[in-house]
């Protein structure tokens, strides 16, 4: 008999359900949830487990963070921690490049760098593709990117710097703020506005530009969040 996946595990072990009893749970067939047991939980599966029993997504996807979602204390705390600068984000095993507060300068990295800084890859100096003077709202550990497309035109256009925050958690967000994700298996981050609905999994994220093809794109809850941009530089 085939062990089960690591994924489906550690769900089994926090709901203390077997199969059957899951499926119905989060209204799912059996044959998804055995399938799951031997391949790995799907997006969706993932994202209706978290709704159901208030499991983290992270979690049951990768193992990583606690089992349980914050509750509303946790979460203002966590808030009260970012505004006060106490709450550090940056990922285990990432590296700052050139993130110094008494510099004049920002680093500009590449896309995928940007990407790098929601998991743990190391960002480094090989990242760093030029520098852009620092804006007094932004941390030790902010960085710049230079815009790739077209989707935020006008208000962004190709080749604009702009700043971005990591030192801002998920649940400081705000409805229409602009943030840079890394989703899914992309190994570039994505640069979008933000669309908070009802709840958590109402997120998703749009571009700027009304005649871009997609206006509804990825939900939030498949993303995870580099950081809130805070700014541009634009160069004549």
């Amino acid at each position: 008999m085939s062990a089960t996946h690591p994924t489906m595990a550690r769900v089994f072990e926090q709901t203390g359900l077997e199969p059957s009893a899951l499926a119905l749970k989060i209204n799912a067939s059996p044959q998804n949830v055995t399938n799951w047991s031997k391949r790995g939980i799907s997006k969706k599966g993932a994202m209706d487990v978290s709704r159901v029993f208030g499991l983290s997504l992270d979690w049951v996807l990768t193992g990583a963070g606690e089992p349980k979602k914050p509750s509303r204390d946790d979460l203002m705390q966590q808030i009260k921690d970012i505004e006060n600068g106490s709450n550090n984000p940056t990922p285990q095993g990432t590296v700052g490049a050139r993130m110094s507060s008494s510099s004049s300068m920002v680093p500009i990295l590449s896309w995928v760098a940007a990407g790098s800084w929601s998991n743990t890859e190391p960002v480094t100096m090989d990242d760093v593709i030029g520098e852009a003077p620092r804006p007094p709202n932004l941390s030790k550990l902010g960085f710049a990117l230079r815009v790739q497309g077209r989707s935020m035109m006008p208000e962004f256009k190709p080749d604009d710097v702009i700043y971005v925050e990591p030192q801002t958690g998920l649940f400081a967000l705000k409805d229409s703020d602009l943030v840079v994700v890394q989703c899914n298996d992309d190994k570039d981050a994505t640069f979008k506005q933000l669309v908070i609905g009802e709840t958590y999994e109402d997120m998703y994220l749009k571009p700027l530009n009304p005649d871009w093809h997609e206006q509804k794109m990825l939900p939030m809850g498949e993303c995870n969040l580099v950081g809130k941009v805070v700014g541009k530089y634009a160069e004549y």
